[in-house]
């Protein structure tokens, strides 16, 4: 068993979250109620990911439970793993840090090319910066283990 911590992603991270297509973000309320959704993700740089507000379909009228929650208290933790029924080849990537608003307009431009490429949905759908709320996840803790000897 391999395990390894950092504050940023290298390698080896980027190509586990660039295999798996889906990862799990965990947030926390004010009172420390905790939420973990699914969620569709890429990758800036080695201290960034980003998600969007897609136009899948969401209650009318509310602020999205993780968006709420990272506007109360910023901290989050994101995992992505490969399972394997042979318990040899099983990882993941547990990343921790502070969520908020990507406002920088650039930023954000480059956030939704980032998203496209990766989810073909998302072209299909019309994302854009102009319509489509974007969160940056800045890392400030890696930590990457795997069943497998290093």
């Amino acid at each position: 068993m391999s395990q390894d911590r950092r504050t940023a992603l290298d390698e080896e991270d980027r190509e586990l979250l660039s295999a798996c297509r889906v990862g799990h973000l965990a947030t926390a309320s004010r009172e420390a109620q905790p939420h973990v959704i699914p969620l569709c993700y890429a990758v800036l740089d080695d201290r960034t990911l980003v998600f969007a507000v897609d136009e899948k379909r969401k209650p009318a009228g509310r602020v999205l439970r993780r968006l709420h929650n990272l506007s109360e208290n910023a901290r989050f933790a994101f995992v992505v793993d490969r399972w394997d029924e042979n318990w040899q080849r099983l990882t993941y990537v547990l990343i921790e840090g502070e969520g908020k608003p990507l406002e920088d307009r650039p930023r954000c431009v480059e956030a939704i090319r980032a998203l496209r490429k990766r989810y073909p949905q998302y072209v299909k759908m019309g994302l854009e910066a102009e319509r489509h709320p974007v969160t940056e996840l800045r890392i400030d803790r890696v930590h990457r283990w795997s069943a497998a000897p290093s």
